[in-house]
């Protein structure tokens, strides 16, 4: 297993600690981690971007060197373990900006993404259970046509993406504990079967009085989402919490 994912000590990059961080999400959602006290770690395999825990073309040969002559196709056989790590790699995300970002919300707009809390990077560990093994830090983004020698365990891979997503900005929080299911051979269902042994997320415990600074309202939405927020905050005794409306709806000619 070494073999496959070096032990390699490496930690992502780290923002500063007041860096603003912004996550867009939906009015359930929003209510769902005030009641449970949670936010949900999505499973990688779900992302919208394919190369999500895939290595540069010469790194993985450079793994697949170092597997066992009795492995017919090295190659394939660590392309298998790292697809199969998606599906035991859970995240969290968010977007590094000093305000709510008008691409942003056209984004997540289209998948109904009404709200947008913002917090730091301080608060956001601060806020996180710690008896989960979380690694957090912000997305380097390289261009994996030109084979860059990066470094490799089971979480780093998930810290790099495409280039064509750098405007996202991103930090993120990962879980990764993928052991490969006892006595399942590498084969064409290796990773059909973690698939199905996996959830599609996870909860992790968070303290919303800490995480959350600010809530801002996507600018199509109505004033009445607003008021529905601050009741919502206000039931969860964080009245304390200020609500805004999208300041990209302010009005420069009043």
């Amino acid at each position: 297993m070494n073999n496959i994912f070096p032990d390699e000590e490496w930690k992502p990059a780290q923002p500063a600690s007041d860096t603003e961080l912004w996550r867009y999400i939906d009015f359930t959602q929003f209510v769902s981690m005030l009641e449970n006290n949670a936010l949900w770690f999505s499973r990688a395999a779900g992302f919208f971007d394919s190369y999500e825990g895939a290595l540069p073309p010469a790194k993985l040969r450079e793994i697949a060197e170092g597997v066992s002559d009795r492995v017919s196709d090295p190659e394939q056989f660590v392309r298998a373990f790292y697809d199969a790590l998606r599906y035991s790699t859970y995240i969290n995300c968010w977007h590094e900006a000093s305000e709510e970002t008008a691409a942003m919300w056209q984004v997540y707009q289209q998948k109904g993404k009404e709200v947008a809390i913002k917090t730091t990077a301080s608060q956001f560990l601060s806020a996180l259970d710690s008896n989960h093994e979380i690694v957090s830090g912000q997305v380097e983004y390289i261009d994996y046509s030109n084979s860059p020698d990066i470094t490799v365990n089971r979480i780093s891979p998930f810290f790099f993406k495409r280039e064509s997503f750098e405007p996202e900005s991103e930090f993120r929080a990962v879980i990764s504990n993928f052991e490969p299911p006892d006595g399942t051979p590498v084969n064409e269902n290796f990773v059909d079967k973690v698939a199905r042994e996996s959830s599609p997320g996870r909860p992790v415990t968070v303290e919303p009085s800490t995480l959350i600074q600010e809530v801002y309202i996507s600018p199509v939405a109505g004033g009445w989402l607003e008021t529905l927020v601050d009741d919502v905050l206000d039931t969860y005794g964080l009245e304390d919490v200020p609500v805004y409306p999208s300041s990209l709806n302010e009005d420069p000619f009043e």
